[in-house]
């Protein structure tokens, strides 16, 4: 019997549990980075979408630029409206002619007001230019030929109802909504001169003339035969007081709007101005041509408000609507650029950092930026052609730095450049810029359906 080993003596047996089970292979974060480093294109697409969210955070901003550049344009134009004028609404001319009548006893002043059998406006809207620190606003001055023909049988018919007339005490009205800029000349009632005062107050009555030197008691027939001219900004309207209702507007205005209760019967726009021309017959009104105020024939001022019909000078082009419909197209434009980055991975088979991705996503939302700088200064167009050369100049240059291809960066900004011109081109479009866009976007994805053809196989057919 030998004695034992005694190194060994004392040592416990070798186990033969199985070893403890370690975690093994890549955390769910190891996992993350190597999905957003890797190279398929799921992950890469995946990436770029994520950046093209995380993009809307600066367009916000961007827009918030354009939001407060807007709300000063809409102070500077109340600062000059409210200088210059508002806008205008042609009322009149009518005859107004007090009576008394006995009700219960007791005798009550009342009013009837006598509108034109044939009311016929000739004018002319000078537009003009105002500046109030970096903004232009859009303001005219209009000049009105008028003439007006009235018949007094339909008063004398309401004699025998126990009105008593105070002939003496009758005048003509004439509205204008915004009366401080009006400039008018001596009228001429039945070829005797006569002159204007300030009436009871807008919008019906701004000025009136007395008749009493007209003699209307005897008269069967009056005509009123003025000139007026007058400021204003934005509408132009008119009243249509006539039993028949004639007017002509002639302007160096290239882009009016139409609006009100009737359209014109004939116009004539080009870019040098507009002719337009309105015949309007009583029957479409809501209310009569004698009006008494002892009655309910005597409609509100809002009723006859609601009768207008004129023209606005309406901007079809404005820096700041245009930026802002920019914008609106901002995250389309950038997922396009990158659908374009994309397949220009497949084609050279380089791979930029997430990050590169990233700045020129930045360069994309600087541009709109720019493009709203530059346009306060030099107009919308020049600023487009400025912001998109410069961030189509930066794309390239910095696609060449990264790829150390100078054909693959000029054909990659000629995309860029490309894409900038059709968002100009749907910019300009009006009517048709909803299925213009939708167009654009069938195109660009038929283009990428083609180019991802053989993403399925291992060699390109």
């Amino acid at each position: 019997m030998t004695d034992a080993d005694p190194a060994s003596a004392g040592s416990a047996p070798p186990s033969s549990a199985p070893p403890s089970s370690a975690p093994s292979g890549p955390g769910p974060l190891r996992l993350l980075v190597g999905f957003v480093t890797g190279e398929s294109l799921i992950a890469r697409a995946t990436v770029l979408a994520i950046l093209a969210l995380a993009l809307k955070i600066p367009l916000g901003m961007v827009g918030g630029v354009v939001a407060d550049r807007q709300n000063y344009e809409s102070e500077a134009v109340r600062s000059v409206t409210m200088a210059w004028g508002g806008n205008q609404t042609f009322s009149g001319p009518m005859i107004v002619l007090p009576y008394q009548r006995s009700v219960d006893g007791k005798f009550l002043t009342q009013t009837l007001t006598l509108l034109p059998e044939k009311l016929a406006i000739d004018g002319k809207v000078q537009p003009e230019q105002r500046r109030r620190g970096l903004f232009s606003i859009t303001v005219y001055t209009a000049t009105l030929d008028v003439v007006a023909d009235f018949q007094a049988k339909a008063v004398r018919d309401l004699l025998a109802d126990g009105r008593w007339m105070d002939w003496p005490s009758a005048h003509l009205d004439l509205g204008i909504t915004d009366a401080r800029s009006i400039e008018s000349t001596t009228i001429e009632v039945d070829g005797q001169q006569l002159e204007w005062t300030a009436g009871s107050g807008p919008p019906l009555a701004s000025l009136q003339v007395s008749l009493k030197s007209i003699g209307l008691a005897e008269r069967e027939t009056i005509t009123v035969r003025f000139h007026i001219a007058f400021a204003g900004s934005g509408w132009l309207g008119f009243a249509p007081f006539g039993k028949r209702t004639e007017v002509s507007l002639v302007s160096a205005w290239p882009s009016p709007g139409f609006a009100g209760r009737y359209l014109p019967v004939s116009q004539s726009i080009d870019k040098n101005g507009f002719q337009a021309k309105w015949s309007i017959s009583n029957l479409s009104r809501r209310y009569g041509q004698l009006w008494d105020s002892g009655t309910s024939s005597e409609p509100s001022v809002n009723g006859v408000m609601e009768s207008a019909f004129g023209f606005n000078l309406f901007e079809p082009v404005n820096a700041y609507r245009e930026t802002d419909r920019a914008i609106k197209y901002a995250i389309l434009f950038i997922s396009l650029t990158f659908g374009a980055c994309i397949l220009f991975e497949m084609a050279t088979g380089t791979r930029p950092h997430p990050a590169q991705y990233g700045l020129i996503g930045l360069s994309l939302c600087i541009f709109y930026l720019l493009l709203l700088s530059f346009s306060e200064q030099v107009g919308f167009a020049m600023a487009y052609l400025a912001s998109a050369a410069a961030v189509v100049v930066q794309a390239t240059v910095y696609n060449w730095a990264w790829r150390r291809r100078l054909g693959s960066a000029l054909v990659f900004g000629g995309v860029l450049a490309g894409l900038y011109a059709g968002l100009y081109g749907l910019l300009q479009l009006e009517d048709v810029a909803l299925m213009a866009g939708s167009l654009l976007l069938f195109a660009v994805l038929s283009l990428a359906m083609w180019f991802t053809r053989n993403l399925h196989r291992r060699q390109p057919a």
